[in-house]
C-alpha cells in the first residue's frame, strides 16, 4: 500500500510504501484494540514502532489502554474542576466591571459637588487606574469588542 502524509501547513509531502501483510496487521490490531487505522498509523510514524518489539504483547497493549482510560478520567475531572472556575472568573470580572463603572460615575459625582460647594480637589488616581484596569478588561478577554 502507497502512503502519502502531508503537513498541515506548507506543499512538500512524503510518500512510502507499507507491505501489504504489515497493513493487514495493523488493520486486525486496530480492529482488536478499539483503534482507527489513521489514528495507528500516526502513532507509527511519530514513535516510531516500525520494528517489532518483543515485548510488546497482549499484556502490554491492555496495560497501555488502561493507563490511556485513567488518562481519560483524570483529563474529564480536571475538566470538571476547571469549568467552574473559569465560569465564576468570568461573571467575577463582569462584577468588577460594573463596580468600576459605578465608582468612576460616584467619583465625577463627588468632584461636581466639591467643585459646587468650594472645597479642595482630591487625588483619584489610584482609584482611576483601578477603574481604568476593570473597564480594559473586558478588552483584553473579548477581542470581537472593538475599542
Amino acid at each position: 500500500m502507497k502512503l502519502t502524509v502531508r503537513p498541515k501547513k506548507g506543499w512538500r509531502r512524503v510518500t512510502f510504501r507499507i507491505p501489504d501483510e504489515i497493513m493487514e496487521r495493523i488493520k486486525e490490531l486496530c480492529e482488536r484494540y478499539g483503534f482507527r487505522v489513521e489514528e495507528a498509523i500516526r502513532i507509527v510514524l511519530i514513535h516510531g514502532y516500525l520494528e517489532d518489539d518483543p515485548n510488546a504483547n497482549e499484556e502490554t497493549f491492555e496495560r497501555l489502554k488502561e493507563e490511556i482510560s485513567r488518562l481519560e478520567k483524570e483529563l474529564y475531572e480536571l475538566e470538571g474542576k476547571w469549568s467552574p472556575l473559569k465560569f465564576r472568573s468570568y461573571y467575577i470580572a463582569l462584577d468588577n466591571q460594573n463596580l468600576a463603572i459605578q465608582l468612576s460615575a460616584m467619583i465625577a459625582e463627588n468632584r461636581r459637588l466639591r467643585e459646587r460647594l468650594g472645597l479642595p480637589e482630591r487625588d483619584y488616581g489610584e482609584v482611576e487606574k483601578k477603574i481604568h484596569y476593570y473597564l480594559n478588561f473586558g478588552e483584553k478577554t473579548n477581542p470581537a469588542v472593538s475599542p
